[in-house]
């Protein structure tokens, strides 16, 4: 009776290790710091490959984007591809990325689509 006990416990101490392991490898995998800045389109500038936002708080963030940076029309999950020449002024636009020492966000991804 007692070895059957003993048995349990140690299982259930070796799979609740082997979790917290693995949880510890995949927290280590993801990208850190992602947010995110959701607004209008205030300003492209196309020279130095920023856009202008204007945010819901009423604070105007600066997104930087790259050649990686992927650009979809519409919805999140649901946008189609697009590109940089097809955002325009006042659109709203929702970029995610990282944000860098100068508290600009460097997009990696962009939606944008019509205001309501």
């Amino acid at each position: 009776m007692r070895i059957s006990s003993f048995n349990t416990v140690g299982w259930g101490v070796a799979v609740l290790l082997s979790l917290v392991l693995t949880l510890n490898v995949v927290a280590k995998d993801k990208a850190p710091n992602m947010t995110s800045v959701q607004g209008k389109v205030f300003m492209i500038d196309r020279d130095s490959s920023t856009i202008m936002v204007d945010a819901k708080s009423g604070a105007r963030r600066l997104v930087v984007y790259s050649p990686d940076t992927k650009f979809n029309y519409g919805r999140s999950g649901k946008g189609k591809e697009s590109s940089l020449d097809q955002i325009l002024k006042t659109q709203y636009i929702s970029c995610i990325g990282a944000s860098d020492d100068r508290a600009r966000l460097v997009a990696k991804e962009c939606v944008h689509r019509e205001s309501k």
